[in-house]
């Protein structure tokens, strides 16, 4: 037998329905308090309050806490909706990041080509040669667009860091030069540095980048001159209350602030102004890179970044890394002036991209090896296992089909234990981690010079090689190694 609700009980599921059940249950609660109170009132003082009245106080504290509660619900709900916002912005961020890496791998390929075989030329022309010009910008072009690309694989976090103990106060003072040269003479240039600054773990080129990216930007808030300012200073952070670029550990932290009196932001702004591709500048004018960048770098050195800006009045960019303690300052690595020189070391080099292949073995030829090349793992394996004598140094992709770089490795010093390991890529994804290098295992970024290469390469491999590594070179596979013109075959 079903039980029909009477009036009250229609009156109450109604209100139940209309309000929710949160609403419902705070409002049950209201009126039992106040009917309590009604009690209590007329128990102490003995008030003939009337029930008129009792409804009255009954439906105002319920009406307060039914808006209170939706003021609430409403915050809570806007709160949900921005961290909903900033989801989606992230994953943007990540999407755009993971194409621009992409991108860079494969046009690092085509840049390593251009500027070695510019390098290889430049080197037959004199000085006084009317083609040489010509070269130089074909040169500089790739170099531009080197930098570029460094700049995508930054902002994405894609490219390897190797971080090191560094003062980030000789950084400022090491590019101080060269800043000096990009801005503009009715620019005020001042630059204040903290005595007794901390140290850092950084990789220096990416923090050189950071320097370089936040100074051009501030040179072009200030159309008309103005102050730039670099600081830097020892701070204690106690809580993470950053704008963007992640969290940072409470603690000591070294901060580089750059600072200017140019246009300054606005509000709308300042939202968008560490998305890839944002730009306020004339088309032609900006890649909308550059803080993207920063904002990269300093979330792969566990950093943060903050702007303060206001329209008219200029802005401030604040980067905040961790300070590194009881280091030791990491020295810079030599400068070569001078061109490798080698004695049939053997270099079994691994790249599935011909035009750069050739280009690499006809250096090394040059230099002076003996060059096994492979264009796949598959190739490369086959030279390993019908070798009989030593191979010095494998160099190789860390990007192929199929089998990568590293797993490569793996097999052939499970053949050949003595055999070093060169790793080149512009994109190290999640194959190369920091600890897989030692002295026996390096890295060189695409896109490389000659030079470069080669001075990398003898670093790595001791000046007087084991005479079965040059003995035991085999001749079938050497054969098919492009040769320049005058390359050594014996020493």
């Amino acid at each position: 037998m079903v039980e029909h609700p009477n009036g009250t009980s229609r009156i109450l599921v109604r209100l139940r329905s209309k309000v929710g059940k949160k609403h419902f249950v705070r409002a049950i609660g209201v009126m039992l308090a106040a009917i309590l109170f009604w009690g209590l009132s007329k128990y102490l003082f003995q008030a003939a309050i009337r029930p008129n009245q009792v409804v009255l106080f009954v439906a105002m504290v319920w009406t307060l806490a039914f808006v209170f509660d939706h003021f609430q619900t409403e915050k809570t709900d806007a709160k949900a909706v921005l961290t909903e916002s900033e989801k989606l912005q992230s994953q943007k961020m990540e999407a755009i990041g993971r194409l621009a890496g992409g991108v860079a791998h494969d046009f690092n390929n085509l840049l390593a080509v251009i500027s070695g075989y510019s390098d290889l030329l430049l080197e037959n022309l004199g000085s006084s040669d009317h083609h040489r010009a010509k070269l130089e910008q074909i040169k500089q072009a790739a170099n531009s667009a080197a930098a570029l690309t460094r700049q995508l694989l930054m902002f994405s976090r894609q490219q390897l860091i190797q971080p090191v103990t560094l003062d980030i106060n000789q950084l400022v003072s090491n590019t101080g030069k060269m800043l000096r040269r990009l801005i503009r003479e009715n620019i005020e240039f001042v630059v204040i540095l903290e005595p007794n600054l901390d140290l850092v773990s950084a990789d220096p080129g990416q923090i050189e980048q950071v320097i370089l990216n936040l100074v051009v930007n501030a040179r072009d808030a200030l159309p008309t001159g103005g102050k730039l300012t670099i600081q830097t200073s020892n701070v204690r952070m106690e809580n993470d209350s950053g704008q963007a670029g992640g969290g940072i550990l409470p603690g000591r932290v070294v901060l580089l602030e750059v600072s200017d009196t140019g246009t300054g932001m606005d509000q709308e702004t300042q939202a968008h102004i560490f998305e890839p591709f944002f730009t306020t500048k004339a088309v032609g004018k900006g890649t909308g890179l550059g803080l993207a960048t920063v904002y990269g770098i300093v979330k792969q050195n566990n950093g943060r970044i903050e702007v303060q800006s206001t329209l008219g009045r200029g802005s401030s960019f604040k980067v905040y890394l961790p300070a590194v303690k009881h280091a030791e300052l990491t020295g810079e690595s030599a400068k070569y002036t001078e061109n490798p020189d080698f004695s049939e070391e053997t270099v079994l080099v691994v790249e599935d991209a011909k035009p750069l292949r050739d280009l690499i073995c006809e250096a090394l030829s040059r230099f002076g090896c003996t060059v096994l090349p492979a264009c796949n793992v598959e190739e490369a394996l086959q030279i390993v296992r019908r070798r009989k004598a030593a191979i010095d140094l494998l160099l190789t992709d860390v990007v192929m089909p199929g089998m990568d770089g590293t797993a490569l490795a793996k097999e052939v010093r499970s053949l050949h234990p003595e055999t070093k390991v060169l790793y080149m890529t512009g994109y190290s994804g999640t194959f190369i981690r920091t600890d897989m290098l030692n002295a026996d295992v390096s890295l060189i970024r695409k896109p490389f010079t000659i030079d470069q290469l080669g001075h990398k390469i003898r670093k790595m491999l001791p000046a007087n090689p084991g005479e079965g590594s040059r003995k035991g070179a085999c001749p079938k596979e050497n054969a098919t190694a492009p040769r320049a013109v005058g390359a050594r075959t014996s020493r």
